[in-house]
């Protein structure tokens, strides 16, 4: 047998009884910077809790929405819905896209009015 022959036959004997994968772990260094940043991000917010704002009238929140979509200003909604923990979900803001009979688009998200705890016109 040559050289060549019995170092194929080592290597062969190595991949097949001893080699072991290592999975994940050799994967994770593959990661780029800007997702495991982003997953960070998503995890803070996931645990974020929404402080509780004084609650205002619906005829109050509703003059500022039209308000604010007439002059394009930003808001921040709370709503009055709470997680299974007992917090408020996380506000919303951005600009106010429109109406409908039932609710308001902030961000082309609808909120009802019923669960508008809160409005606030940013600066």
């Amino acid at each position: 047998m040559t050289n060549k022959e019995n170092f194929s036959i080592i290597i062969n004997r190595y991949f097949k009884n001893d080699y072991r994968e290592r999975g994940k772990i050799k994967w994770n260094g593959y990661f780029l910077s800007d997702h495991t940043s982003s997953l960070v991000k998503e995890d803070v917010q996931r645990n974020q809790k929404t402080q509780k704002l004084p609650r205002i009238p619906l005829n109050e929140a509703q003059s500022i929405l039209q308000h604010s979509c007439v002059n394009y200003h930003i808001v921040t909604v709370q709503q009055n819905i709470e997680t299974y923990d007992g917090y408020l979900i996380p506000n919303v803001t951005g600009l106010v896209n429109g109406f409908t009979e039932s609710g308001v688009y902030i961000n082309q998200q609808f909120i009802a009015f019923e669960d508008i705890r809160t409005v606030i016109r940013e600066k």
